[in-house]
């Protein structure tokens, strides 16, 4: 008895040695043109902006630049969260690669409410508009039944030259959280479209209703 307690407590020592030694592995990461669902837009915005330098043989990091919020292709007024959080992003990975990144939303004036003290600002009354910048990141989306492309270029003010382009296919899947299949009825022009499965009309943006574009 005594022999096989032993064993046993052997045995359970090994198991945990091997779990606590076994060497760390990435999850793993999704196919073709698919980002992860973990972290998708820290993804989307390091593979963008990698693919901006990379094209950017006239870039010169020193000069200001701009990141703009991100615009549908058919409507340059119109955004969406999705558009939002990849233009953090892309700050966030232009300035990791020491690009010299101007924000124009911070106000010329902090604002003390009860709620807060606030700087950030998208009013154009409480904003900067002499900021002297070269250089602007434009960005547009468009989208179909299986997902999103993801166009941005970095653009030469003086000019309108553009020095680097960049482009991603984005599917529903990889960014599920943002990004979903149209469901089974849509609305256009105020009439109901019923589809026999889901996802058969253009992919839409979290937070949008089910009208088909």
């Amino acid at each position: 008895m005594y022999k096989i307690l032993t064993l046993l407590l052997l045995l359970i020592l090994y198991g945990c040695g091997s779990v606590l030694t076994a060497p760390f592995t990435e999850p793993p990461q999704a196919k073709g043109d698919e980002l992860a669902h973990v972290s998708s837009i820290n993804d989307l915005s390091l593979y963008m902006a990698s693919e901006l330098v990379r094209q950017g043989g006239k870039l010169d990091p020193a000069q200001p630049l701009l990141v703009t919020t991100p615009v549908m292709l058919h409507d340059f007024e119109q955004t969406n969260e999705l558009g939002l959080q990849y233009q953090q992003g892309l700050i966030t990975a232009l300035h990791a690669k020491q690009f010299h990144l101007v924000d124009i939303n911070v106000a010329q004036t902090l604002r003390i409410t009860p709620e807060g003290d606030f700087m950030l600002s998208r009013d154009w009354q409480q904003l900067p508009t002499d900021l002297a910048v070269r250089y602007v990141v434009i960005s547009t989306m468009s989208v179909s039944q299986l997902g999103l492309v993801l166009y941005s270029r970095i653009v030469d003010v003086s000019s309108h030259e553009v020095l680097s382009v960049a482009q991603r296919f984005v599917s529903t899947t990889a960014m599920a959280d943002l990004l979903k299949p149209s469901e089974k009825v849509m609305s256009k022009n105020g009439l109901l479209h019923r589809a026999s499965t889901v996802g058969q009309h253009t992919a839409i943006f979290a937070g949008e209703s089910n009208e088909s574009q």
